[in-house]
């Protein structure tokens, strides 16, 4: 063979050898990719078959809420209340009043408080209230249907240990009842979230929003364990308070539109103004506390405020500072806070609020049957 030939050989045997190496590595490329894309598609399984379980637990976690608080299971979450219960009648008046438009206010209501409150939830007369129609002698309407007493809810506390030490956290022995007066509104479904995000309950003393986004907003909160209470429909002190009949006018087109929408009428009520309000003196509140209790209704106020309602132009961190302090004085805290399209500092408050409370230790609940009662006024009778 002549060189020319056998150069010939050399670059086939070359060529043959490259084309091997290159098919090598191919195969090589071949078998490390393919253990990656089956360990990246098990993993996006994985991921996804972990939320799923995470869900799924968090329904049923929903569900045994539902059937520890009611005994049935049906849907009545949030707090104590007349589960399954008939709506009220409305009764026959010219001066029954009239519904909202359908619209969240866009500036709030106003509370007026009626004097300081002690650490004690005690009250000091204001001196400067005007006198209320003089009630005592008013026909009481007949009594509506008994509530049905359900077993007292009381959640996990938020944390009550130091992680590291393992000693109580300075606040470990503090409950706090943060509650929401006036909603829904716009800034509603954000509140939620934030709670949700801190594993705190609290509890929403609502008034009377007509409308489909609205009745969303009443289910949401009772279906994500928050207690929910009456406030009035109109929050209307004039109307509310003018006479018992009123008064019942005005529960009545409340219970009925919360039984529409979340299928039961709470028994929790928050005065408009707090059992201490400026338009009722401590003896013609009486005629209203009684109604209430002879439907087996409860009714709270409170001994810490944030300040919200005060007229003062807080800013968010002094909303926040208000509350922890009233917090730090007392062992059982109802705090008094506003959700109102106007209450935006509340919301950006609670993002300060709610982690220092969890720091420390607090446990933040919803109001249910063993919460102590916070009263201005107390029942006639009662020491």
């Amino acid at each position: 063979m002549n060189d020319y030939g056998r150069e010939a050989s050399r670059r086939a045997r070359n060529e043959k050898a490259k084309r091997a190496r290159e098919q090598f590595l191919m195969l090589v490329l071949l078998l490390a990719l393919v253990p990656t894309i089956l360990c990246i598609i098990l993993f996006t399984k994985q991921s996804k078959l972990q939320k799923d379980m995470a869900e799924l637990k968090q329904e049923l976690k929903k569900y045994e809420l539902q059937a520890n608080s009611n005994g049935t299971g049906n849907g009545n979450q949030g707090g104590v209340g007349i589960a399954n219960a008939t709506p009220f009648p409305t009764p026959e008046s010219n001066n029954t009043p009239q519904p909202t438009n359908g619209t969240i206010p866009a500036d709030g209501t106003s509370h007026k408080t009626g004097g300081d409150l002690s650490q004690e939830g005690s009250v000091v007369p204001a001196t400067d209230v005007t006198p209320g129609t003089d009630l005592g002698n008013v026909t009481k309407p007949s009594p509506t249907p008994t509530p049905t007493p359900t077993p007292t809810v009381t959640p996990e506390p938020t944390m009550a240990l130091d992680p590291e030490t393992g000693e109580p956290l300075p606040w470990a022995d503090k409950k706090v009842y943060i509650t929401f007066d006036d909603g829904p509104s716009k800034n509603t479904d954000e509140l939620l979230d934030l709670l949700n995000q801190y594993n705190a309950k609290a509890t929403f003393f609502v008034i009377g929003h007509e409308g489909e986004e609205s009745k969303r907003l009443y289910k949401r909160i009772v279906d994500e364990g928050h207690a929910i209470g009456m406030h009035s429909y109109s929050h209307d002190y004039e109307k509310i308070y003018k006479s018992v009949e009123d008064f019942e006018k005005d529960f009545t087109k409340i219970s009925n539109l919360l039984y529409d929408s979340i299928g039961y009428v709470p028994d929790l009520y928050r005065f408009p103004g707090g059992s201490s309000n400026s338009r009722c003196k401590a003896l013609t509140i009486q005629p209203f506390i009684s109604f209430l209790l002879e439907r087996d209704l409860r009714y709270f106020d409170w001994n810490v405020e944030n300040g919200d309602a005060t007229g003062k132009s807080y800013t968010v961190e002094e909303l926040a500072q208000n509350l922890l302090d009233g917090v730090e004085k007392n062992r059982v805290s109802v705090v008094l806070c506003h959700d109102t399209n106007a209450k935006g500092k509340t919301l950006e408050s609670m993002k300060i609020v709610l982690p220092t409370l969890v720091e420390k230790g607090a446990q933040i609940l919803p109001i249910t049957e063993d919460t102590p009662m916070i009263r201005h006024v107390k029942p006639a009778g009662e020491d």
